[in-house]
């Protein structure tokens, strides 16, 4: 017997009745069970998962392999087992409470056989919870580590090349329960000859489970991913060479590994754990943290790392408090000063001459984002030519609307010219605080009218589809974003209209709902009572004289006995 294409391996523990579903998402892969195997590692379930796994393994025996072991304490053992005894050219890792789509295997198959991939990621869906997405925009047939979303999507369950990691000797810490894949996957990232992303196919589901029972949401000990954080520095700078990639592989760790640790637990740690803790960060940010790299992470995180290399225990401790009862509150995490063009958040000590903590580790310029509605899109007729008229809000979150000074920015899409629109103020009700809003944004209410005849510097809109966005300038700040995806509960269909020689079509583009505008050369109507050769009835002589004129010949030819047509070709009476 051939060995199989591919092996699926299953690390399984108390995971009904989810099992169910995902065994048999295996056996029903259009693959072909010919080209698969199924190799499920029974963590000492007490629950009747391994029964149902030895069902699948008597109804399809040449595909569905089953090992029964005592209970390991986390998912790199099962794993271990199963790549031990894989026979697959690929190794695909599925976990026993999720599943996979029908074609998942096949397709990311052939796209790892199109680019020798060493590792593959097929597209991710969330039921009841949330998974990456942003990697998932287009199909990549090999990606640019240096610049690619994959970073953020570290679990295992992806296709591998098992010649890869067994060259390699990939395997997971069987000393580590939580993030073990991280390190894992993140080693294969930096040591693969190619990965390969297939977008346009839904391959692998992920569930949570209504009893929690996921491995990962038992979060047991902080410690340990302070100890991850560890591993994966290490392994990142032992599997890179400096540049761009290792850089990547960094911003990636710093953010959502080492520095997002500090949560709202740290401050419940012992004091023993809280500076071995800050020992940690303390020696991966002094040997790997850069400018370039701090100047990627948000204010909340440069604090975090501020406060832990300069030993500033109780401050890290109030400014962990400060947030979380913010958030326990459902208030804004802070307020904001704006100086000179920068935005600070005002978290403790900023400003505080005793902690010393520099102005820099408080901006948030860069984070701002941008808040707004469309409202309406209306056509209105005015002195001959039509105007579209929108209107709506926008505002920059954490910011006072101070002297705005909004306006639209059409952008058309062949080319890349941009017409800016500009805006009338109209005021807004306050949000309140109950809103979820500390910050005056009355003044950010806009109305704008677009005339597609003289928006250009006064002349006509070239034809074209043109992109709307919203520039939003308050206090020496500014934003800009597509705009009309978020819109009014009460918005009426977009209307547009006819101007002159052009014509525009409001519409909202597919999968992102922003407003785009279509404008195409308006078909030439015809003036009312037109009829097939000319205005009016009238031809030749007739256009040039009038009716007025037309009747008078007429009467002086009856005065005079000249003749007169009974009908069409009728000879003259004489």
């Amino acid at each position: 017997m051939s060995d199989p294409t591919v092996t699926v391996v299953i690390g399984a523990y108390n995971a009904m009745p989810y099992l169910t579903r995902c065994i048999e998402s295996v056996v029903e892969q259009s693959l072909g069970t010919y080209e698969l195997e199924c190799l499920a590692v029974d963590d000492g379930s007490t629950d009747g998962t391994g029964k149902e796994l030895d069902r699948f393994a008597a109804k399809h025996p040449d595909t569905v392999r089953v090992i029964h072991q005592p209970n390991s304490g986390g998912p790199s053992g099962p794993r271990n087992v199963a790549l031990g005894l894989a026979r697959g050219r690929y190794v695909f890792f599925l976990d026993a409470d999720d599943y996979l789509g029908p074609d998942a295997l096949r397709r990311m198959i052939d796209m790892a056989e199109r680019n020798s991939s060493d590792v593959t990621l097929g597209k991710y869906v969330g039921i009841n919870c949330t998974v990456p997405r942003s990697m998932f925009e287009a199909n990549q047939e090999v990606v640019d580590l240096a610049t690619s979303r994959v970073w953020y999507a570290l679990t295992p369950h992806k296709l591998f090349r098992r010649s890869f990691l067994d060259e390699h000797r990939l395997r997971f810490d069987e000393d580590v329960y939580i993030g073990e894949d991280r390190i894992f996957v993140t080693k294969a990232y930096l040591l693969a000859s190619a990965i390969s992303v297939v977008a346009d196919e839904d391959c692998y589901f992920k569930v949570k489970r209504d009893d929690q029972g996921n491995i990962t949401s038992n979060y047991r000990d902080l410690m340990e991913r302070f100890e991850v954080a560890r591993r994966l520095m290490t392994a990142i700078t032992a599997y890179s060479e400096p540049g761009p990639v290792r850089d990547a592989a960094l911003l990636r760790h710093f953010r959502g590994g080492l520095l997002d640790s500090f949560s709202w637990r740290f401050p419940l740690m012992e004091e023993s754990d809280r500076l071995k803790a800050m020992g940690i960060a303390k020696e991966q940010l002094d040997a790997f943290y850069t400018p370039e790299l701090d100047a990627q992470m948000t204010a909340w995180l440069r604090l975090f790392a501020h406060c832990a290399q300069h030993g500033l225990q109780q401050e890290l401790i109030d400014i962990i408090d400060f947030r979380t009862e913010a958030s326990r509150k459902r208030q804004p995490p802070y307020g904001t000063v704006v100086e000179n063009g920068r935005a600070y958040a005002v978290y403790p000590y900023f400003r505080d001459e005793k902690a010393g903590i520099p102005d820099s580790c408080y901006d948030i310029t860069d984070e701002l984002q941008q808040n707004d509605r469309l409202d309406a899109v209306e056509w209105h007729e005015a002195r001959r030519r039509g105007v579209l008229r929108l209107r709506g809000y926008g505002y920059i979150e954490h910011v006072d609307t101070r002297k705005p000074a909004t306006e639209l920015v059409l952008r058309l899409r062949n080319d890349g010219r941009e017409v800016r629109v500009p805006t009338r103020r109209t005021a807004l009700p306050a949000l309140t605080p109950e809103q979820g809003h500390a910050f005056d944004h009355r003044l950010s209410g806009f109305t704008a009218d677009i005339d597609i005849t003289r928006a250009m510097d006064g002349a006509p809109l070239p034809t074209g589809i043109w992109d709307v966005y919203l520039n939003v300038l308050t206090q020496g700040l500014s934003t800009r974003r597509r705009f009309g995806a978020r819109k009014a509960a009460d918005l009426a269909p977009a209307r547009g209209g006819r101007s002159g020689r052009l014509a525009v079509k409001p519409y909202y583009t597919q999968g992102y709902s922003n407003l785009s505008l279509d404008v195409t050369a308006a078909a030439q109507e015809k003036p009312k009572g037109s009829k097939q050769g000319g205005r009016g009835g009238l031809t030749g002589l007739g256009r040039r004289i009038g009716k007025r004129g037309l009747r008078k010949i007429k009467r002086l030819s009856r005065l005079s006995g000249a003749a007169r047509p009974s009908g069409r070709g009728a000879a003259p009476r004489g």
